[in-house]
């Protein structure tokens, strides 16, 4: 009885976990939306299956030359929509971007590289239309979280996603990767089921630095125990070798992989602030 009821208990307190955290978001973005005032435009096509949509949030005021961001969410390629994350774009509208938010395909309906080549198109969308929606083509810079950082680096570094979705890399202006697990060797089963043993080698992007890549800041907590530093810690020494400008940045061990995600918004915010850190490294360049 016990091997039976053992399974289904942790099936049961997964499925409580994650509905917990949607939860959770939906009442963070409830009292966003209620305290600061911006324009949304959601659901939006970027392409013809049914999850390729995307949000754009823009200030009333934004004109054609704001900043845009791409933000990816994470939630280990498996879990997470685009609308637990408005209060991502709260925090960045405020510091006078317009961002884009997508879905991208999840586990089990897609697989690696599927999720890359969505965000890829995602983006190359955005660089075509963002100007309908009060957003500068030429200033575009990414975002992203755990899964959502390894689309965004993956997607600014191996040249084929871009270019199968029509586009180089160029125009990329900078981007930022906030607790990617950007070079690892999946363990867990899932992990393996998402990427495929015979991709474990080419989904590591540090591989794919050569130098002509947009200017990086990466970010990690010195607590998380659910993405390894060592991932930022390769990824910034190839960036290094191949004199890409970049600046990575671990924070104290008291910041956890979910932490350094709320520290995203002014609310979280103190002497972690992880948007003022982008800002300021985007307005850089």
């Amino acid at each position: 009885m016990l091997f039976i009821l053992l399974p289904a208990l942790i099936i049961f307190s997964v499925a409580l976990f994650i509905d917990a955290a949607a939860t959770g978001l939906r009442l963070l973005n409830t009292g966003v939306s209620l305290t600061h005032s911006y324009n949304i435009s959601r659901d939006i096509s970027y392409g013809g299956e049914s999850w390729q949509k995307l949000d754009i949030y823009r200030a009333r005021d934004a004109d054609e030359n704001t900043p845009v961001i791409v933000f990816f969410f994470g939630g280990g390629w498996s879990w997470g929509d685009k609308a637990y994350f408005e209060f991502i774009a709260d925090s960045f509208v405020r510091k006078g971007y317009t961002v884009a938010i997508p879905n991208y395909v999840l586990y089990p309906q897609g697989k690696f590289p599927q999720f890359v080549e969505d965000g890829a198109k995602a983006i190359v969308w955005i660089k075509n239309n963002i100007s309908e929606y009060q957003g500068s083509a030429e200033k575009i810079f990414l975002v992203g979280h755990s899964a959502g950082a390894y689309i965004a680096a993956m997607a600014a570094t191996d040249t084929q996603y871009l270019q199968k979705a029509g586009e180089s890399k160029s125009f990329i202006k900078g981007v930022a990767g906030v607790a990617g697990p950007y070079n690892f060797t999946p363990k867990a089963q899932e992990y393996i089921n998402i990427f495929g043993k015979e991709n474990f080698d080419s989904m590591k992007i540090a591989q794919y630095v050569t130098g002509n890549e947009a200017p990086m800041i990466l970010l990690h907590g010195g607590g998380d125990k659910t993405v390894g530093v060592f991932n930022q810690e390769i990824m910034a020494e190839a960036l290094k070798k191949e004199n890409v400008r970049h600046q990575s940045i671990v924070y104290s061990s008291n910041i956890t992989h979910i932490k350094i995600l709320l520290k995203l918004h002014p609310w979280f915010a103190d002497s972690v602030n992880v948007a003022e850190d982008i800002d300021r490294f985007f307005k850089s360049l």
